[in-house]
């Protein structure tokens, strides 16, 4: 497959999964607008029918007492036609009242369960024939005595749930193809020169596809002209070092044929099966070519995808409006119906329309309880009472005035009177919100997946066999024949590794033959020699297999994106599952999840290195996928708070696994200069993967429900390790990169706190920073946004705040600040901005002071992420020479873990007895009481530090 239609086949897979998504939230937010419409239409009709009954239950008398329950009831029902059933029953779902005839059942279980947990006397349920809404009935004490459940058939909500289903699909595959083709041809025009550049390459695999052809190919190729984009100076360099390989394998042939003793050909001689070779990784000369491509691809394929996404979001916009007007219009009507009776029963009681007390409160009450009505009247030829706004300006739509329903008031058989309701025109754009705020981070998260996969993929299918074969030829062009690449591909770079490897196979083949049959010490000698040379051994070559930091990418972003997907419910979800720990503390007990996640990270950053040496990246990779894939499903099953600690454990430890293993993949993937900006990108595509996860898992809770959240993450570490298994090279044998070194399994972490400074650094700034992110971020903030009453995917929208800003503060942070402030000042700034940032939420707790702190903490954390291991290193250069600087960072992360560890215990702890708010208040003591100490202590002993050299120096002049 052509490197074009390689990217096109990736880009539309993505285009593909991006409108599928946004077609399912469409359908899906669709589905919960018109359900929660028919639903709230429903609970006008039981709060109507509530309203009778409240006048006996104040009587202190049983519900059932109530002597014209049955006309009650009917009068209820007629109020909208698609209501099929009204009963009011007892406390434990016994039937009183009903407009069933016959069967009268119980209230169902589940029902009366809907109804305990429920925060609001309103509540709403379905099953599989009727939607339900409910409503609770108190006495005067507020003791629950009851309630009302009024159901409708959901069979019109069915047939138009599948017909904008249809609807939404349709327009996504006309979209999808209609985007494709575009996409197609943008990436014609911008992969132009790279596909002109390969088809000189063509040439010169067809130019050096024979042996015969003499040593002066350079002066018979037709002239390079050097307008080829991307690969013009590339292509120029390999045509040069092509041609030495070529001269050079002619020449050593005829050097070992001349030693022959049975004059044999070295030509004739045949390629030999590769199969079992010994292998070996090399890392090949690090460019920025796939990064080229993809930044260049990027701005076009982000207009794509957004350009799909707009047009798919405006046409389920406009449709959906245009199916729910009906039920809005059927829902006014109800409302409408509802007012009219309350003030025809004054009416006909005999008081005048215009005496009556409270109408205008009554009104203002009823807009409070619905939202898509923004004003009641009453009008006699003038407007006599009225609550709301009036939509009488030019764009507003026309519920009020002709084509639309009167409720006439009548009095002596004359109409008196009648009641105006407009509907808000913004009622849509409201229910749309989440659905747009949603569109717009699948979107974000979908650009991020696509500029990982077009790097991938135009790594796997040009720039990496590329790259490949200018390695080799480089090997040859300097005499080195000692490594073959086999390219299983047909292209012309796979043609030309092969021709190349070719050469080293016969020259190995020819050089055992003629060293095996030569009798002639001398001349054996001069063979040996020429073989130390040309690295030509008895044997075979050795079979290169190459790693980038491409080949871990996309795997790191998925399995890190499954990881925190869960994140923005994990305590909610441990809250409600059954405590098996009722000895333990409320609080510690939703902490134990997030606890011994962090414990496993502890252990599993131990053993990474050790079991990589044992096992190689690869195998731990696979080996890490898999108990992690089954974690995530017995996550899905679980009920009980253990098995949650025991399954997120297991989670913990894979990715510290996968991360770790990643990192010491690149570290030894990229020669020692280039590694600091291979890091760099390993870390954006990891802060990439956890952003993603975070903002993608309240959506799906949202939308499929908490537990199968999980599943989606089993899904996302199944494809990481489909990809590891397929990215990642095998290989038997030596490794030719630099080896890093292996790390004991317990290194002696606890001997640099000996230095004061180093120990300041560690309990002042590093461990109040994980407390913040461990006890805040990932404990407190879900829990605090719940009892605000915020939804899932407003949780995960506020959490995916602190990653952006760690993704853009981290790397820009060191441009501003590395002239004007040491990394010990940059990470005190850090640590008081945080402090100052969830001082917001003390003192203003809402959602909006929430996402302040979000950020802020994320700020501060760009902020200190980099410098602490500076000031780290520094100390360790300076005053812990005589320890590794492996154990000075060892010893960094291993206690910020572990104290992150004890604050997220004491934080919950605290939580249980003083409230989330208090909590977050220790959180900033904590952070403000480490920066001061570790300003004390740092800068103390730098003055000190400062004066005993002035001393000294001082001393050295006297003497």
């Amino acid at each position: 497959m052509s490197m074009l239609w390689r990217n096109w086949t990736a880009f539309i897979a993505v285009l593909a999964t991006t409108l599928s998504i946004l077609a399912v939230l469409s359908i899906l937010q669709y589905e919960t607008v018109l359900s929660r419409l028919i639903q709230e239409r429903l609970a006008v009709v039981a709060e109507t029918t509530a309203s009778s009954f409240r006048s006996v239950i104040n009587l202190g008398l049983p519900i059932a007492s109530v002597r014209n329950a049955k006309e009650v009831l009917a009068w209820a029902e007629d109020i909208d036609p698609a209501v099929t059933s009204i009963q009011v029953f007892n406390p434990t779902g016994i039937i009183v009242h009903s407009t069933i005839a016959n069967g009268r059942e119980p209230i169902a279980k589940d029902t009366l369960i809907v109804q305990s947990l429920s925060a609001d006397d309103r509540w709403d349920t379905e099953n599989d024939s009727e939607l339900q809404a409910g409503l609770t009935l108190r006495n005067l004490q507020g003791d629950r005595i009851g309630g009302i459940l009024v159901s409708a058939a959901n069979t019109d909500f069915k047939e138009k749930s599948r017909t904008m289903s249809f609807q939404i699909a349709s327009a996504a595959a006309v979209i999808f193809v209609v985007f494709s083709l575009l996409a197609l041809l943008m990436l014609r025009i911008k992969l132009g020169s790279a596909m002109h550049g390969l088809e000189k390459l063509e040439r010169l695999s067809d130019e050096y596809s024979e042996d015969q052809k003499n040593s002066r190919l350079a002066e018979t190729k037709a002239p390079f002209i050097a307008d080829d984009g991307f690969l013009s100076s590339e292509i120029v360099e390999l045509e040069s070092k092509l041609d030495a390989a070529f001269r050079k394998f002619k020449s050593v042939r005829r050097i070992i044929s001349e030693f022959s003793n049975h004059n044999q050909k070295v030509a004739d001689v045949g390629q030999e099966n590769t199969a079992s070779l010994e292998t070996a990784i090399a890392p090949a000369p690090e460019t920025a070519l796939a990064n080229v491509f993809a930044r260049s691809l990027s701005p076009w394929s982000a207009a794509i995808i957004l350009g799909s996404a707009l047009v798919l979001g405006l046409y389920a916009h406009n449709e959906v409006t245009r199916s729910l007007e009906p039920e809005l219009a059927a829902r006014t009507k109800v409302i409408g119906a509802v007012a009219n009776r309350n003030i025809q029963r004054a009416v006909n009681a005999g008081v005048p329309l215009t005496n009556l007390v409270g109408a205008e409160n009554y009104f203002s009450e009823l807009l409070k309880h619905f939202p898509e009505v923004s004003y009641f009247g009453v009008a006699t030829g003038r407007i006599v009472y009225e609550a709301g706004t009036r939509q009488n300006y030019i764009f507003a739509p026309a519920q009020s005035r002709k084509d639309v329903p009167t409720f006439p008031i009548i009095a002596d058989g004359n109409q008196i009177g009648y009641i105006i309701v407009d509907i808000n025109p913004d009622y849509f754009a409201l229910q749309f919100r989440d659905m747009l705020l949603d569109f717009g981070v699948v979107v974000l998260v979908v650009m991020l997946l696509a500029f990982q996969i077009i790097t991938v993929v135009m790594s796997r299918s040009l720039t990496a066999p590329f790259l490949q074969l200018q390695y080799l030829a480089g090997l040859q062009a300097a005499g080195d024949f000692s490594s073959v690449i086999v390219a299983k591909g047909l292209t012309a770079i796979d043609r030309l590794n092969n021709k190349l490897s070719e050469h080293a196979m016969r020259l190995h083949r020819a050089f055992t033959a003629a060293t095996s049959h030569q009798s002639n010490n001398s001349e054996l000698i001069s063979l040996e020699k020429l073989g130390d040379r040309f690295k030509l051994r008895h044997g075979w070559p050795t079979q290169l297999k190459f790693s980038y930091l491409n080949d871990v990418r996309l795997p790191l972003f998925l399995f890190a994106a499954a990881d925190q997907l869960p994140i923005a419910f994990l305590p909610i979800f441990t809250r409600a599952a059954n405590n098996s720990l009722p000895w333990l503390d409320t609080g510690i007990v939703i902490s134990l999840p997030i606890a011994g996640y962090l414990i496993a990270i502890v252990v599993g950053s131990l053993l990474v290195r050790p079991l990589t040496g044992k096992f190689g990246h690869r195998k731990l990779l696979l080996y890490a996928a898999a108990p992690t894939l089954l974690a995530h499903i017995g996550l899905y099953a679980s009920t009980d708070v253990t098995e949650i600690v025991v399954f997120r454990m297991v989670t913990g430890l894979g990715y510290a696994f996968a991360v770790m293993a990643c990192q010491d993949y690149v570290l030894r993937a990229v020669p020692k200069k280039d590694r600091n900006r291979s890091l760099g990108l390993f870390t954006a595509a990891l802060f990439s993967g956890i952003f993603a996860g975070t903002a993608l898992g309240g959506i799906l809770a949202d939308r499929l429900g908490q537990p199968s959240v999980f599943v989606v993450s089993a899904g996302l570490v199944l494809l990481s390790g489909t990809l590891t298994y397929r990215l990642l090279p095998t290989y038997t044998g030596k490794n030719v990169s630099a080896p890093i070194a292996h790390t004991s399994y317990l290194p002696p972490i606890w001997r640099p706190l000996g230095n004061p400074q180093f120990a300041a650094l560690v309990f002042g700034i590093a461990v109040p920073a994980n407390i913040l992110l461990q006890a805040f971020i990932s404990f407190l903030v879900a829990l605090e946004l719940n009892a605000l009453g915020a939804s899932t995917a407003d949780t995960s929208r506020i959490l995916m705040t602190y990653f952006l800003a760690i993704v853009f503060v981290g790397p820009a942070a060191p441009h501003f600040l590395e002239r004007k402030l040491n990394p010990s000042q940059v990470g005190l700034l850090g640590a008081v901005l945080s402090a100052v940032s969830l001082c917001a939420v003390v003192i203003w707790p809402a959602q909006w002071s929430i996402l302040v702190a979000v950020a802020g903490a994320g700020i501060s954390h760009g902020l200190i992420r980099d410098p602490q291991v500076a000031a780290a290193l520094e100390i360790a250069e300076r005053d812990l020479v005589h320890l590794d600087s492996d154990i000075v960072l060892a010893s960094l992360r291993a206690f910020e873990r572990l104290g992150s560890i004890v604050g997220l215990l004491l934080i919950a702890f605290l939580s249980s007895y003083v409230g989330y708010l208090n909590a977050i208040a220790a959180i900033v003591v904590i952070v403000i009481t480490g920066a001061a100490a570790f300003a004390l202590t740092f800068y103390s002993n730098f003055f000190s530090s400062q004066s005993q050299r002035t001393e000294e120096s001082q001393q050295a002049d006297t003497d």
